[in-house]
């Protein structure tokens, strides 16, 4: 195993800290949102527990499929990978768009752990790490670091899906409270979801036309779907028309 081996230790530690601001999300019944109205699907699309791991597997592997709306393209780095039986250990650097600023990319560098056993996934964030060709590798300065559980609980037939993250930031102007309070309001499916279910599995899931008119704010895995007539907050176009335009609540630009 790599030398680096307390991630679950290190994420604890942060989530105790009150200096810190962490989030916990309640966990998603997939297959209920799947079959919630908001989606086209087939009708025999169920998602089972050993599916959700294996998309996990793959995602933190391969983010810039399953994150691609989060991820810059070409800027994904996997080295120091290392098994030992159920457990893996590498290193992980990506250029993902900042939470508070998604028109802002940051370069991100994760110890990641998966534990097989367990169907859980961490995600350490770092300040600086060797690249595989002995180049110093330094994480954005954009926003402060951060660390991240992905895994999978519940049985095999009504999987689900687990996600918490804290902030090593004191968030004093709520910035970051305001972007997840909207991503905890999100009645859709995550991105990676949606990849591995249309890409993985070759299932039909489209999102259906009365949802077609959404609002855009920044999610980790996808700008993310909110419907204009469930938003709440009066819009102030900032950009213009048409595809590019955008809109600011509370002081947070979201794309439309």
């Amino acid at each position: 195993m790599a030398a680096f081996q307390n991630h679950e230790e290190i994420l604890e530690a942060a989530f105790k800290d009150p200096n810190n601001t962490a989030f916990v999300f309640e966990p998603c019944n997939v297959n209920k949102v799947i079959h919630s109205g908001h989606y086209d699907v087939d009708p025999d699309l169920h998602y089972s527990k050993t599916q959700m791991w294996d998309m996990e597997v793959k995602k933190a592997h391969n983010p810039a499929k399953y994150l691609r709306h989060l991820i810059r393209p070409g800027s994904l780095k996997v080295f120091n990978v290392q098994k030992d039986g159920s457990k893996e250990t590498f290193v992980r650097v990506t250029d993902q768009r900042s939470w508070r600023d998604p028109n802002v990319y940051n370069t991100v560098i994760e110890q990641v752990f998966l534990d097989y056993e367990k169907q859980r996934a961490f995600f350490i964030g770092v300040p600086e790490v060797e690249g595989p060709d002995g180049e110093k590798i330094i994480a954005g300065q954009h926003q402060a670091l951060f660390h991240v559980e992905h895994s999978v609980t519940g049985t095999e037939e009504e999987p689900l899906n687990v996600w918490r993250v804290v902030h090593l930031d004191k968030d004093e102007d709520g910035s970051l409270k305001e972007v997840f309070k909207m991503l905890m309001q999100s009645p859709y499916l995550r991105e990676f979801h949606e990849v591995y279910i249309r890409e993985d599995l070759g299932k039909k899931l489209e999102l259906i036309a009365a949802c077609q008119e959404r609002l855009y704010c920044h999610d980790k895995h996808r700008v993310l779907d909110f419907l204009v007539l469930h938003a709440g907050h009066k819009q102030d176009n900032v950009d213009g028309m048409g595809e590019n335009r955008s809109s600011r609540i509370n002081g947070i630009v979201l794309h439309i």
